[in-house]
């Protein structure tokens, strides 16, 4: 029975230690509501406001315009935050709301003020409330006064929405002048190598790779030229050396003033008809019916065929028989300089034409080096083209990008929830206080109690009494009371039920604070306390 007793809480004893040191619990528990209730009221608040921004994409499909600004819009507000919590700008959040008024505040040094306001400034990318994503954000700001809270939140609000528009139609008027010049650098770079491929164009002309053909047929009328004046070159000179052979005849035959030539063979002027038809048919064997030689033949046969008969010719042959060998002699001359010229002429055309063959083949030769070099020459000219059309592309799409963003027509910043005047502080934590304040009450009297007990050395359960003495216990003497044991007890019963009730009034005061807040409880107060 004694071990059941011992190995089981006696749940009794307990509530005995608690009745008997109530005051321990009580009386912590009473003070620690009270300092709970005071700092709830008189520790600064803090008042938090909030201002939702949407993130809206551009107007204007992505397909009809490229937009000029991109990149993750959590990168992009983070830019913004830095921009907007730089010095100047904080400066001017706290001349235009007047933050940090009293006199305290107004000490501080500017650096102290503007660390301190970036504290209280947050940026939150995404709204957790309603599940947006990253299409949201929110600025919060906090201030002890709930005006000036809601008032900076706004503020920033419109600054973040100024600054966005700035920077993005910054940056595409910076994406323009920046293409616009690579573009004139480009279109410098391009006119200079056109310049080099036209000069190139002009000093090879004869010489470029299209031009192969025609040079090939030039090449071969010049061959045929040539071929056509060699030709005329041995027919000339075959012509004058017969016309050579011939004057040379009539000289000696003149010399020796006979009817026959110093070889004994007959001149054409003693020859009869038949004689000179004979020599034209052997003309004829070495050239053709044009020849001058051949002409002269047939003109001298058909003049003596024509001519009177033989007597009356032989009356005046002593007078006048050599002037017709004299004028043969100088047209013959005549004839031989005639020729001469034509040889020389011919020579020089053949010179000319071999120095146009010469020419002509070395452009022929040279045409495979020259296509290398057009072709590095086209080559760095398309690449330089393709890459202004690209840059000129490029800066046709940025300049219409500038004016979508100019109209406001690209990404823009849109409020949806603006700032509204905060009710409760969000510090101090009134509930984190409230339940502090509960547990530190309980807790001390607890404390107290418990080392109480420990020093306390008098006997008050019966199994402890036996195991002090070591003897069973007979019988009890129970505690007799009198009129004042009576009235003192419910002295205590009564100051006990009223310190009670004090304590949970005040844990009911304590938790209106809280859940209620404290101003509108101040206010029930007043207004309780007027009536």
């Amino acid at each position: 029975m004694k071990a059941s007793q011992n190995d089981g809480i006696n749940i009794g004893h307990y509530i005995s230690i608690v009745s008997r040191r109530r005051w321990f619990i009580i009386v912590p528990f009473c003070l620690a509501m009270l300092v709970g209730m005071v700092l709830a009221v008189k520790l600064p608040k803090i008042y938090e406001a909030s201002t939702l921004i949407l993130v809206q994409p551009q107007r204007v499909p992505e397909k009809i315009v490229t937009p000029v600004v991109e990149g993750y819009i959590e990168g992009r507000i983070n830019t913004l935050s830095q921009q907007i919590m730089s010095r100047s700008n904080l400066e001017r959040l706290i001349e235009k709301f007047r933050l940090f008024p009293n006199q305290k505040s107004t000490d501080l040094l500017m650096e102290d003020k503007i660390e301190s306001l970036r504290q209280r400034i947050k940026v939150q990318v995404g709204d957790p409330r309603s599940r947006k994503g990253t299409d949201s954000f929110s600025i919060v700001f906090q201030d002890p006064d709930p005006q000036t809270a809601m008032k900076v939140a706004n503020g920033l609000a419109e600054l973040f929405i100024d600054e966005n528009l700035k920077a993005r139609e910054g940056m595409a008027v910076g994406t323009t002048d920046f293409l616009f010049s690579e573009l004139a650098t480009m279109r410098k770079r391009l006119e200079d190598q056109e310049g080099i491929l036209k000069k190139f164009r002009e000093e090879n002309m004869g010489e470029l790779p299209e031009q192969l053909n025609s040079n090939l047929s030039v090449l071969g009328g010049l061959y045929q030229q040539l071929s056509n004046k060699e030709e005329n070159l041995r027919n000339t000179r075959l012509s004058l050396a017969a016309l050579e052979k011939e004057i040379s005849i009539r000289q000696a035959t003149a010399q020796a003033d006979v009817p026959t030539s110093a070889a004994g063979r007959v001149s054409e002027e003693n020859m009869s008809v038949e004689q000179l038809r004979d020599r034209l048919s052997l003309l004829r064997d070495s050239y053709t019916d044009q020849h001058p030689d051949v002409l002269r033949l047939k003109a001298r046969i058909e003049r003596l065929e024509k001519a009177p008969p033989a007597g009356l010719a032989s009356e005046g042959s002593g007078s006048a028989g050599r002037s017709p060998s004299l004028k043969l002699t100088v047209d013959s001359e005549r004839q031989k300089t005639i020729l001469l010229g034509s040889i020389r002429a011919i020579e020089e055309d053949i010179t000319h034409l071999n120095r146009s063959i010469r020419e002509y083949q070395r452009r022929i030769e040279v045409i495979p080096k020259k296509e290398q070099e057009l072709l590095t020459l086209t080559r760095d000219y398309d690449n330089i083209r393709n890459s202004y059309s690209s840059l000129l592309n490029r800066k046709l799409e940025a300049d219409i990008a500038v004016n979508m963003e100019k109209k406001q027509k690209g990404e823009q910043f849109q409020i949806i929830d603006v700032a509204r005047l905060p009710e409760k502080p969000v510090s101090p934590d009134l509930r984190k206080v409230f339940m502090i304040s509960v547990m530190a009450g309980l807790g001390f009297g607890a404390g107290l109690i418990f080392l109480l007990e420990l020093m306390d050395t008098s006997v008050r359960r019966l199994d402890k009494l036996e195991e002090e003495v070591g003897l069973p216990v007979l019988a009890m003497v129970p505690r007799i009371f009198s009129v004042k044991d009576r009235d003192r007890h419910r002295i205590r019963i009564a100051a006990t039920t009223a310190s009670i009730a004090f304590a949970l009034a005040l844990t009911a005061a304590f938790a209106m604070l809280v859940f209620n807040g404290i101003e509108p409880t101040l206010e029930l107060v007043r207004q309780y306390a007027k009536a």
